[in-house]
């Protein structure tokens, strides 16, 4: 199976942890994902959305650089057509002729480390909920200090809180489970 494909199953995967994270956590702690009673409807929603566009293009970034690495993906020529890798560099780039005079590349450096990924997109779903919140609900407000003070209410909700900590795990699981070649016998290195 394509990595594409783990990465859309992740993002997927995340949406829904994330929908049913908040919902046992507002069912726990017995208060609404957003207090504010101005927000609107579209506030918890445009936040999650920026968080599961955050996952999608770190998966999809992780899985077109795991490609490259292993020579599974096709490397442009120009604008148009997509050639594979093995046509597409010339033999001093660090690739080796075999005998039949095709060109013979493996691997060109290590995996990407999962927990840097992982930390990484946490980080990055944390800072883009409570930016998109901020905005969102400053605009609602119509007045720029609600920004910041949307921003420093919410940064330790458990609601942002958990779908960051929802994202790092999908993200390293994902990543973990794309290694894995059913067609191989041995297993992709991890680190």
């Amino acid at each position: 199976m394509s990595r594409a494909v783990y990465a859309v199953m992740g993002t997927v995967l995340f949406g829904a942890l994330v929908i049913m994270v908040a919902g046992f956590e507002a069912l726990l702690l017995d208060r609404d994902p957003i207090d504010e009673p101005d927000a609107g409807t579209l506030l918890g929603p445009l936040m999650v959305a920026a968080a599961v566009l955050v996952v999608l293009l770190s998966l999809l970034r992780s899985a077109a650089l795991s490609d490259a690495r292993d020579d599974r993906a096709p490397e442009v020529r120009g604008t148009f057509p997509a050639q594979p890798v093995v046509f597409a560099r010339p033999a001093g780039a660090g690739g080796s002729r075999s005998v039949t005079g095709d060109e013979v590349v493996g691997p060109r450096g290590p995996a990407p480390h999962l927990l840097v990924a992982a930390l990484l997109t946490a980080a990055l779903v944390y800072v883009s909920m409570l930016a998109v919140g901020g905005v969102v609900y400053g605009l609602v407000r119509e007045e720029l200090v609600w920004v910041l003070l949307f921003a420093a209410r919410y940064a330790v909700s458990p609601f942002v809180i958990g779908s960051a900590v929802c994202a790092g795990l999908v993200v390293g699981g994902t990543l973990a489970v794309s290694r894995t070649d059913p067609g191989r016998s041995d297993p992709r290195p991890f680190d």
